[in-house]
């Protein structure tokens, strides 16, 4: 039953579709129509009455209907001649006809694409409303399709703050939406239902009304694609709009960097918060190393104090490395980079049974 029903359903999108492709292109079914008839017909005629071979009346019916005319080839009898006239007269007005109608829609096509006016129907992997400027939202788009993971994403952008597709949308391969996002047919436009992860970019980062706009987008984005992993920036210290629109993640304006790794991996700004305040439970100190070891060791050292070490930065290096390999040796004095709720003391880690280099806190 269920596969039957699958495909009464697909036999019914089908013909929907050559309905709407009939209704579009009535113009060229007739044009095209028409020629077809005439060339098959005339070609006939020319292999009966004419006696020449396929090829050549095929060659002759071409360039009698493109009026390029060679006369290598031309009618001998008196009723091949008349027909011929009668075949230039349709053929010629059907294929300009036909021509002219693919011509237009073609650069009807590219115009309304420049401009914003096409339909989506690749499915998206993130959907970006707002263009607060060119340099914040094509750095998202590049780091975003930095990650291996995500070098083949399909990216649109909505914003009703351009005219045209700015020529590094076109460079990138970026879809681009012209319209209000909080207006349902802009969303359906951008094939929002299809898209994975949609992030709403506060327009005027400095202006609270900013805050309105973002907050609509988010209502009708969550209305019709409610899976869809929503990041929302707020220019407002409070987040009461976006609390009722059920947006799944609000945060104060922010860098490129910092949305994209959220987007791909939530939990990397609540992660940022936690490190960067010293009004959360957990933060990043530094300490320094009094005797060389190696990175394993380290980690486990920390790990004892309820610690976690995520860099260093050796006395003659200018910045720390994260997350280096096990084996890593780190030298006498570097500083380690760790994450805790609490700062170390130098006799928490030369007290562990194991002979660890001991640590001093040192910078925060």
């Amino acid at each position: 039953m269920i596969n039957r029903s699958n495909t009464l359903m697909l036999r019914h999108k089908l013909t929907r579709k050559i309905r709407l492709f009939r209704h579009d292109n009535k113009e060229l079914l007739v044009a095209g129509g028409l020629f077809l008839l005439a060339f098959v017909t005339f070609n006939f005629i020319m292999v009966s009455i004419e006696k020449i071979d396929f090829l050549s009346s095929f060659y002759f019916s071409f360039v009698t209907a493109t009026t390029v005319g060679y006369g290598d080839i031309s009618p001998a009898t008196p009723l091949g001649r008349w027909i011929t006239v009668v075949y230039m007269l349709v053929s010629i007005g059907a294929l300009g006809t036909a021509i002219g109608v693919v011509t237009t829609k073609v650069t009807e096509s590219f115009t309304s694409k420049k401009r914003g006016l096409l339909n989506v129907k690749d499915r998206l992997d993130l959907i970006i409303i707002g263009y607060p400027n060119e340099t914040k939202v094509k750095s998202i788009v590049q780091e975003f399709r930095h990650d291996p993971r995500f070098a083949n994403a399909v990216v649109a952008i909505v914003t009703d703050n351009l005219n045209e597709r700015p020529v590094w949308m076109a460079a990138e391969d970026v879809f681009f939406v012209n319209g209000l996002a909080s207006k349902r047919e802009t969303l359906e436009q951008a094939n929002i239902k299809s898209a994975k992860r949609v992030l709403v970019l506060a327009e005027n980062p400095t202006d609270e009304v900013s805050d309105e706009y973002s907050s609509s987008a988010v209502i009708m984005s969550e209305r019709l694609n409610p899976s869809a992993y929503t990041v929302a920036e707020k220019v407002r210290e409070d987040g009461y709009l976006f609390e009722i629109a059920e947006c799944d993640l609000v945060v104060p304006v922010s860098r490129a960097g910092e949305l994209v790794q959220e987007l791909q991996d939530p939990g990397a700004i609540e992660f940022s918060e936690c490190i960067f305040s010293n009004k959360s439970k957990g933060n990043q100190y530094n300490a320094l190393l009094k005797k060389q070891s190696s990175w394993k060791e380290l980690v486990l050292a920390f790990i004892d104090e309820n610690c976690t070490a995520i860099g260093y930065k050796r006395p003659s290096d200018n910045q720390f490395s994260f997350t280096p390999h096990k084996e890593t040796v780190i030298e006498q004095g570097s500083l380690i980079k760790y994450i805790s709720e609490h700062q170390i003391n130098d006799s928490d880690l030369v007290s562990r049974k194991c002979k660890m280099p001991g640590c001093s806190n040192h910078v925060k």
